[in-house]
């Protein structure tokens, strides 16, 4: 159930979004920040730290994000996992939500840095509380398996809540499968088929299935009313932003 978004970073720009320097050259130094992210997606690694290494030198802490994107895949610069722990743990002290997340997946994989599943939760949280998606899903995984915090069903419950409601498609499997088991919240089947078939609606395969075998349990009337519940789902929940 773990999330994928990291190894599949450079196929979704929006985990890095904006440079947070203000002040008088605020403008330029988004420009640059622009600059660096574009030559980044067009796959011109080269240029991209080009124009990233002076604004981290100067403390943008996407900047130092990036950064640690570039080191941790060997993008434009030789592989080093020690080195873009550091860009990710100076980011994320400075408040930025990817560096956030990417040093708890770091924490999380041992990647770079000894495992630790503590300071996993520790930066999942920050991210999640700042609206990351990716983090509410890793940190509603690590609270229900009980993975450097206590195991809470209904707290994990939560955080898939979350995520699921900005359209991200493993909370809304994972929340569903809690809503058919009744695990941290009241056994609900019609909420159950529901939150499946949202994600089924996004291509998760698992997720159509299960959908399907509720499907069978449902009387006319419940089923009516899981169907009306989705669709109402699908008209409120976003797809997946970060």
């Amino acid at each position: 159930m773990r999330s994928t978004i990291r190894a599949v970073l450079s196929a979704i720009p929006i985990l890095i979004l904006t440079c947070s320097l203000a002040g008088p050259l605020g403008a330029e130094v988004t420009s640059q920040y622009d600059k660096g992210l574009a030559a980044y997606n067009s796959g011109d690694y080269k240029a991209a730290y080009n124009f990233t290494l002076p604004l981290a030198n100067q403390g943008d802490p996407a900047a130092k994000n990036l950064l640690g994107m570039m080191y941790e895949l060997g993008k434009g610069v030789p592989q080093d996992l020690a080195r873009s722990v550091i860009y990710y743990r100076q980011g994320a002290e400075q408040g930025d939500q990817y560096a956030q997340y990417n040093l708890a997946v770091s924490f999380d994989s041992g990647t770079g840095v000894p495992l630790n599943y503590r300071e996993a939760v520790r930066w999942y949280r920050r991210a999640a509380n700042q609206g990351v998606s990716a983090a509410q899903y890793d940190l509603g995984v690590m609270i229900e398996q009980g993975r450097g915090v206590n195991k809470s069903f209904q707290k994990a419950a939560d955080w898939y809540q979350k995520a699921a409601r900005q359209g991200h498609v493993q909370a809304q499997n994972n929340l569903a499968w809690l809503y058919e088991k009744g695990q941290g919240v009241e056994r609900n089947l019609v909420t159950a088929y529901a939150w499946f078939d949202v994600a089924a609606a996004q291509g998760f395969e698992s997720a159509q299935q299960k959908r399907d075998v509720i499907k069978a349990a449902l009387s006319s009337g419940d089923l009516r009313k899981a169907q009306a519940k989705s669709a109402q789902l699908k008209k409120t929940v976003l797809q997946p932003v970060n």
